[in-house]
């Protein structure tokens, strides 16, 4: 059967390998695949102008609704802070969505033009007339800086980064969907090393001390570690692509557009060995960020755990004597939490280090790496059996245009 290309297309940028797709057709359709991510930013920009116009206020206003509605207050907070990242995510897809039914041009053309317009007038306009943002910033640099920021994304769907954090994307609601995964597998095994670390005075002392800028460098230094650690570990598996190859036509390409489709007979793709460096980077891009993403869950479910932890068995006096001094209310990333600055700080300290820990496990421990790891290379075989089909049909296609040509030039 033929295969069918937009299909192809699509289901590779799905997967977060646009670098697949060959270039002639990697910007076909960029306005239609850019309106999705227009209403992320759209969305996105309007709800945390809202929340950072709610958080500014002075330390006296926070004490007192802190006084007044406490724990209703701090919920939503959390509860808009949630709503930040999860809303223009929802809002996206539901866009995607919508373009992908309707199939009338027109109506297509008026949805994405009523977008780009929201984004670079109405959103700056409507944000003034509500008192979200102040009249003395300008509306013309606003309006610029719109205009600015859609140029980028459109150039960043037209190389594929799009696709690729879209994919990211999907990929984390996957993970939150998997939490209980990483509570039962994970979690129980974690606890037992960083317990004894909880407890420790020195660590509190050590972590209260530091200033919220110093505690995020440290936090930082953690993160590049893992990083690079991650980035070498994937280099040594992007050098065994030649065993992760599939035959075309496997089961595991049912119910895609690959489905029931070989090469014609001596018309293979070019061998695994042969994958231009675009797709390698593509592909160890993919690995690294859904890696990332699971590292990223842990480390927040590590944080929840200790927050709620410390809260039930750490006593407002305990926490003194630990961190050596009576710490101040908690916060983080400026939204106000029911309980000490310093048990915040621990949690974040050992979320991060928890996640480092978490990185070198799914790579020298065999059981985490059979269930975190190695369910993401299944899934990147899957593509490359998928890419050795799409490469031949496109061959197949070259070939028989450039036949067709050769038979226009022939004289009658």
């Amino acid at each position: 059967m033929d295969l069918d290309r937009r299909a192809a297309d699509a289901w590779f940028r799905r997967r977060g390998l646009p670098m697949v797709i060959h270039r002639r057709r990697r910007g076909a359709g960029m306005v239609r695949r850019s309106t999705p991510g227009l209403v992320f930013l759209c969305l996105l920009d309007l709800l945390l102008t809202g929340l950072l116009k709610l958080l500014d206020v002075s330390e006296a206003v926070l004490e007192a609704r802190m006084r007044e509605s406490g724990l209703a207050y701090v919920l939503g907070v959390l509860a808009l802070t949630v709503a930040v990242v999860v809303v223009p995510v929802v809002g996206g897809r539901l866009m995607a969505k919508l373009l992908r039914a309707v199939h009338r041009i027109r109506v297509r053309l008026a949805v994405m033009a009523v977008t780009i317009g929201f984004w670079v007038l109405v959103l700056p306009l409507g944000e003034r007339l509500t008192g979200l943002v102040p009249w003395d910033d300008p509306l013309w640099l606003a309006v610029l800086t719109n205009l600015a920021a859609l140029a980028v994304l459109m150039l960043l769907v037209r190389v594929g980064v799009g696709s690729i954090l879209t994919w990211a994307a999907r990929s984390a609601v996957a993970q939150v969907r998997a939490i209980g995964m990483l509570a039962s597998r994970a979690l129980p095994l974690l606890l037992l090393v960083v317990m004894f670390s909880f407890f420790t005075a020195e660590l509190w002392q050590a972590v209260e001390r530091l200033s919220p800028g110093r505690l995020w460098l440290v936090a930082g230094f953690l993160v590049v570690i893992g990083a690079v650690f991650l980035a070498s570990m994937l280099s040594d598996e992007m050098k065994e692509l030649k065993s992760w190859t599939l035959e075309p036509g496997a089961a595991v390409l049912r119910g895609t557009p690959f489905d029931d489709d070989t090469p014609p007979p001596g018309r293979r793709a070019p061998a695994m060995t042969t994958l231009a460096k675009t797709e390698r980077l593509n592909i160890g891009l993919v690995l690294f960020l859904a890696q990332a993403v699971q590292i990223v869950a842990f480390g927040v479910l590590v944080f929840a755990f200790f927050i709620v932890f410390g809260a039930l068995i750490l006593r407002p006096e305990v926490v003194t004597v630990f961190a050596g001094r009576e710490s101040a209310p908690g916060t983080l990333l400026g939204v106000p939490l029911p309980v000490s600055s310093a048990l915040v700080n621990v949690s974040l300290f050992l979320a991060v280090f928890s996640g480092l820990y978490f990185a070198a496990s799914t790579a020298t421990d065999a059981r985490y790496r059979r269930s975190f790891f190695e369910p993401l290379l299944e899934d990147v075989k899957i593509s490359l059996a998928a890419r050795d089909i799409y490469l031949a049909h496109w061959a197949d296609v070259r070939r028989a245009e450039v036949v067709t040509l050769e038979a226009e030039d022939i004289p009658q």
